[in-house]
């Protein structure tokens, strides 16, 4: 899941970043309300965490705009808990607030809640033939014995899945995957053997190569 982080104060921007990439999550950050606002318009988020204590002249009407162009859930981070500024969150159209300081394990667990309410079945328990795949707690059973995929195998799965209903290119699993630790043309190379263990450890017939450039999963 890739969630952009918008806050100027850039130790808790990179606090907020280390802990959300120890769980998982693909991150990109902006320190400033335009390159947040470019960011947002021109690129694809599974969700947007938004410090509005960063100065801009209207977060309400630039929060209107991206919502009425992308379905992006936004939690907005604030150091006011005041009804004024609770106002502003609901007249943003965000969907939660979290009030500075809060704990990272509490973030963490209102991004999985928005998550839920905005996609609720890419949490449910899929299923395919006799496996059963539970995204959320990242386990794959077989007639319930447990299959065993490597992280990085799970996250491509896991891509396919948020994406099922279309086919997905290599370079898009690459970018969403490694965008932040190899080479293009290394990632390039690992892919096929990764595509090709989940559909030994799964079901060949799982994932579709079409056209040798884009994969489809089969769910």
């Amino acid at each position: 899941m890739k969630i952009l982080i918008v806050e100027d104060n850039r130790n808790i921007n990179k606090n907020i970043q280390k802990y959300l990439k120890l769980e998982w999550f693909s991150i990109e950050w902006a320190f400033d309300w335009q390159t947040w606002y470019d960011m947002a318009m021109n690129n694809s988020y599974d969700l947007i965490l938004l410090d509005i204590m960063i100065p801009v002249i209207d977060w309400i009407t630039l929060c209107k705009k991206i919502l009425e162009k992308k379905k992006i859930p936004i939690i907005m981070i604030t150091a006011k808990d005041t009804i004024e500024d609770k106002i502003i969150w609901l007249d943003s159209w965000a969907d939660d607030y979290i009030v500075k300081p809060f704990d990272l394990k509490e973030l963490e667990a209102r991004i999985y809640a928005v998550l839920r309410r905005g996609n609720k079945e890419m949490f449910d328990k899929i299923r395919f033939g006799d496996i059963e795949i539970d995204i959320q707690k990242k386990e794959i059973t077989r007639n319930w014995t447990p299959i065993e995929l490597t992280l990085k195998e799970f996250f491509i799965l896991e891509y396919l899945i948020q994406n099922r209903n279309q086919a997905v290119s290599r370079t898009d699993i690459i970018s969403y995957i490694w965008w932040w630790e190899d080479s293009m043309f290394e990632a390039d190379s690992k892919l096929d053997v990764y595509i090709s263990n989940i559909r030994k450890k799964l079901d060949k017939s799982i994932v579709d190569t079409i056209k040798w450039f884009w994969y489809r999963v089969n769910l």
